[in-house]
Parts: structure tokens; sequence; C-alpha cells
């Protein structure tokens, strides 16, 4: 029967036979781990055993206070334990008052989404729990103007950072995002969204006199002359009338019939001298306006 031999620093050693075996110290670690867990699980059943008796959750003995899972004694003895091992992580520099940061931060969150469901349950606002929302919403107007300020904010000082207004690293120059922050935002964008704030800033900076696309003032057109070559550059087609070509149709009035349709208003002209007609006779029906080649 092969035994676990090794020292007490040692980690997986040789037994019978040359087969690998744990040494002392793993050994120990695998027991203080289940026997810690142990501890855990009948510490949890005892907390929700006394919690269910209506006692407090330490002692066991007396009644909670109102709202609180601990008695009136335990809970002061509570405080003035937690405010001894702040004022000493305080003098050490440690962060989250001497707790371990990522199971605080973890607790932290669980709390908040716990409180914020229950007031959300209750009805109120899920930020401050104090006002009631309207228009069927989970966060009150004072809170959601105040979150907008800050917002509004943190936006106009990380733009003149020159920050990313999402996450403050540092943003492409003359764009308000970073590289990475601008893929995820067009990705998640919807087309429909993206063309209604498009066309709500585009009215904006025209009714203030800006450049539609970067905002520079501008007299009397949407763009300033380096983003209109930008955006004609970008154009799939040149900005220009489409070229037309003139066609005039000569029609006679009392009959309705036509007589024929002519390239230039010289030939239409001739048309009228060859067949006697005069031109009160006949209607002159043209894409282009009238005499509009003749003065040229």
């Amino acid at each position: 029967m092969a035994l676990l031999t090794g020292s007490l620093g040692g980690g997986v050693t040789a037994g019978a036979a040359g087969r690998p075996t744990l040494g002392y110290t793993h050994v120990f670690e695998v027991a203080m781990s289940s026997s810690e867990e142990r501890t855990r699980k009948r510490q949890r059943r005892r907390h929700a055993d006394r919690i269910a008796r209506g006692t407090c959750s330490r002692c066991g003995k007396c009644p909670p206070e109102p709202g609180l899972k601990v008695c009136r004694r335990c809970g002061e003895k509570r405080r003035a334990a937690e405010k001894v091992r702040r004022a000493r992580a305080r003098q050490q520099n440690l962060p989250y008052a001497g707790r371990d940061p990522e199971a605080t931060r973890h607790a932290a969150r669980a709390a908040d989404k716990r409180r914020r469901g229950e007031w959300k349950a209750a009805g109120l606002c899920s930020s401050c729990g104090r006002s009631r929302p309207a228009d069927g919403r989970s966060v009150c107007e004072p809170c959601r103007e105040a979150k907008r300020a800050a917002e509004r904010a943190r936006y106009h000082a990380r733009r003149a950072a020159g920050r990313c207004v999402r996450c403050g690293k540092p943003a492409f120059q003359g764009s308000s995002r970073c590289g990475r922050c601008a893929v995820l935002e067009a990705a998640r964008a919807s087309p429909e969204r993206k063309k209604a704030v498009n066309r709500k800033r585009y009215v904006r900076r025209r009714a203030r006199g800006f450049c539609v696309d970067c905002s520079a003032p501008v007299a009397g057109t949407a763009r300033c002359p380096s983003c209109a070559r930008r955006s004609n550059a970008r154009a799939p087609e040149p900005h220009h009338l489409p070229e037309l070509f003139p066609e005039y149709t000569v029609i006679r009035l009392d009959t309705g019939d036509v007589i024929e349709s002519f390239e230039t208003e010289a030939e239409a002209a001739a048309c009228l001298v060859f067949a006697g007609l005069r031109p009160d006779q006949v209607e002159i029906r043209a894409n282009v306006p009238l005499m509009a080649f003749g003065a040229s």
C-alpha cells in the first residue's frame, strides 16, 4: 500500500514504486479549504434560522431592530468595530477600508441591485427611492435631470481635454470618441435612430448659421468650403444639375394632333412656316424655357 510521503514544504513527491503522491502541504491546504467551506455553510444555515425565528442574526437572543437583522447591542458593537477598522485602514492608505476590493465591489453591486429592485417593486424611483416616477418610468424627473446635467458636464469636460466622451481615453483629432468606442457605437446604433439624430443636428446647426458637419460659422451655406469639398468627394456622383436634351413638340390647337418633335427651337419655327400655320394656331411644348438657346 503506497503512503503519502514528502516534506512539510513539498508539493508532489514520489511514493512507493515511484508513483507521484501529494505532499503534506497540499493535503493540509485541501483540508483547510473544505473545513472553511463547511464552516461558511453552517454559518449561513444558522443565520437563516435566526432570521426565520425573528431573533438577532448575530447573537440569536434579542429581537432585531425595525428594518434590520441585528439587535441594538450587536449593531452598536459592529459599528464600533467598523469605525476602528476604517480608521486603521486610513492610516495605512488601504482602499475599501482594508477589505478585499473584489469582494467588496461584488457585495456592493448585489446590495445595490437588490435595493433598486425593492424600490421599483414599491413604485418608487430606482435612483433615490423617495419620489414616484411618472409615465411608467423607473426614475423620477429630478433624478433624470440631475443625471443629464452630470452627463453634459462630463461630456464637455472630456471634449475640452481631447478625451473620448464615453471611456475617457484619448480620442482622434476632431472626434468625440476613440476608435474602439466609435466602432462599438456604430454597430450598436440603429440606422433609423442615427438618421433622426443627424436630422436634428442638421436643422439645429443650420438655424444657428453653423456648418452642419464641423460647426464652423458659415454665411448662407450648409457647409464650410473644406467640409463641402469632402462631402462632394464622398458623394457617388458630382452635385450638379442633370444635363437636359431639349425637345420641342408642335401641337395643332384645333385638332390636338402632334405635328412633330424637334431638337431645336429653330426647327420648330421652320415647321410652322412649311405647314402654313401661325403661332396662335399651335402650341409648342418644350422641356426647357423657350428662347433659351436663341438668346445665347
